[in-house]
């Protein structure tokens, strides 16, 4: 789907309502995949917005991960991990494991490939792919692994 940056907000709030509306026993995990620009964090802003965040939500490029309180009724925590820098065998020094834990938590995962192996439960995971069709557009299209 064809989404202009200017309907980005509606789209976030599309998915948000999309999100299953009861708690698993563990977080949700939605891996965004993309080139650099792509708008993996401006997305996940709108849905911060949509999911009603006060904080201001800034890219985890050099802290790794986010979290923020959210006002959704479903998940209280919205978790933002850009694993970019993150390569080859790693450990779990961001507690990351016991983020995926909380079923209160809705996590996004920028550069998922990189942190897969610390996926408790990587069939579950929702998957956005993130294609620059212009300056102001971008495609977006949605792979489930349930």
């Amino acid at each position: 789907m064809d989404v202009s940056l200017e309907d980005i907000d509606s789209y976030a709030q599309q998915f948000v309502e999309s999100v299953p509306k009861t708690k698993g026993k563990e977080a949700s995990v939605v891996a965004l995949e993309g080139d650099l620009g792509a708008g993996k964090t401006t997305f996940v802003q709108a849905v911060a917005r949509a999911m009603e965040v006060k904080e201001h939500v800034t890219s985890p490029t050099f802290t790794i991960m986010q979290s923020y309180k959210t006002e959704h009724p479903v998940f209280s925590k919205l978790v933002h991990i850009d694993a970019y820098r993150l390569e080859g065998e790693i450990k779990d020094t961001i507690g990351f494991e016991d983020v995926q834990r909380n079923p209160s938590a809705i996590i996004f995962i920028e550069w998922p490939k990189n942190i897969l192996q610390l996926l408790i439960s990587p069939k579950d995971v929702r998957t956005l792919i993130f294609k620059t069709v212009d300056e102001t557009t971008r495609n977006i299209t949605e792979e489930t692994h349930a």
